[in-house]
């Protein structure tokens, strides 16, 4: 939990949740002990965000002059909410849907991967991830059945808004989006854009002007 109980940032979360990633790769490579100045360099800022962010942790795990690779780690997952299980949904069986389904390791991150859906007659029914692909007709059911509150949207833009709107009607609180689209949905839903294009644009941007 973070300190005074007060909800972060997005930014910050984007942040923290990088810094896991980084601490991880640190903890594999039996390195202990981190400096802020350290973690600043791997993630790209600067020592003194670093420790902005960290404040908000309850126990940092701070050793002297750096911190503990594990203990920060462990705070994080637990500020991040990482230590009780949500299930999660896919929706569109594509090659991207597929692929979240087959390489994410939602199981490394306090989720499940609970269900996934499509309309596709060639793909219903086939086996992904020890999960066989479900009509999207049976989404609603699943749902309930099963407690999932995070949804992926993988379909065509064309479906998008359509797919949001069921998972939203029927209790899904939290959506990656993976179409090409803004996304309405109520003030409550916490939508999370993943443009892939967006950043091989601004990527162009960045190289033509180095």
């Amino acid at each position: 939990m973070a300190k005074d109980d007060s909800r972060l940032s997005p930014p910050t979360v984007l942040r923290l949740s990088e810094y896991l990633l980084i601490l991880e790769q640190y903890i594999k490579e039996n390195k202990e002990i981190i400096s802020s100045r350290e973690l600043a360099d791997a993630y790209g800022n600067n020592a003194n965000q670093v420790r902005q962010d960290i404040f908000h942790l309850e126990n940092s795990g701070r050793l002297g002059q750096g911190y503990s690779t594990w203990e920060l780690a462990e705070e994080i997952r637990r500020t991040l909410g990482l230590s009780d299980i949500r299930k999660v949904g896919i929706v569109g069986i594509g090659n991207l849907g597929k692929a979240l389904a087959t390489h994410v390791p939602f199981s490394d991150y306090g989720m499940s991967l609970a269900a996934a859906f499509d309309t596709a007659p060639d793909i219903i029914g086939k086996k992904i991830n020890n999960l066989h692909v479900q009509d999207f007709s049976e989404l609603a059911d699943t749902i309930k059945s099963k407690d999932i509150k995070i949804g992926a949207i993988c379909v065509p833009a064309v479906v998008a808004q359509s797919v949001c709107d069921t998972l939203v009607e029927n209790g899904i609180t939290g959506i990656l989006n993976y179409s090409r689209i803004r996304l309405k949905a109520p003030k409550h839903i916490s939508i999370q854009y993943q443009q892939v294009i967006c950043s091989f644009m601004q990527l162009s941007y960045k190289v033509s002007h180095d």
